[in-house]
């Protein structure tokens, strides 16, 4: 699926269904582990210059929670709707604006599609920055490391630190 010549593109459109191996994306993530091929369903359509790419991404993961370490099943799901534009002119270097309504671009040089980029792209976009295994997930104690989801530790709760200073003050009576 790498590579598209956008004019083998036929004016009804093309259809693409393919799975791809997530190592072969560059795409190692800590806390994600992939359990089977990245599944990718595109058509896309010229549109004069650009071409109209909708479609879905999908891949059954396994994230590791952020409060209590333990891995948990889920899936991403991703819709695409994007365009391919040719590529601008290579720019000096530096900062040069870009306008909002090409901020979801992507580009394509030289009559080539690369679709791997854009599956890369969107999959890193859709992980959660914080996944967790269920909302009220209790996690670890932070003195022990006992999962809290599984049971109570021993640990006494620790002092509240607002009332150090008349802790000290007791104390010294």
């Amino acid at each position: 699926m790498d590579r598209v010549q956008v004019s083998e593109i036929p004016e009804e459109g093309l259809s693409l269904s393919v799975k791809e191996d997530p190592a072969a994306l560059d795409l190692t993530i800590t806390g994600v582990r992939f359990l089977e091929p990245i599944s990718v369903d595109v058509f896309l359509v010229k549109a004069e210059k650009a071409v109209m790419t909708t479609g879905r991404i999908t891949v059954p993961v396994a994230f590791e929670c952020v409060r209590c370490l333990r891995e948990f099943p889920s899936s991403l799901d991703i819709p695409l709707s994007t365009q391919f534009v040719p590529a601008p002119p290579q720019l000096p270097s530096g900062e040069h604006p870009m306008p909002s309504e090409q901020a979801e671009d992507y580009y394509y040089r030289d009559d080539v599609i690369v679709l791997n980029d854009l599956v890369r792209q969107e999959v890193l976009l859709a992980v959660p920055f914080s996944p967790q295994c269920r909302a009220d997930c209790r996690g670890l104690c932070s003195q022990c490391g006992q999962d809290l989801n599984r049971g109570e530790c021993a640990c006494a709760p620790p002092p509240d630190p607002r009332w150090a200073v008349l802790r000290q003050h007791l104390k010294g009576q």
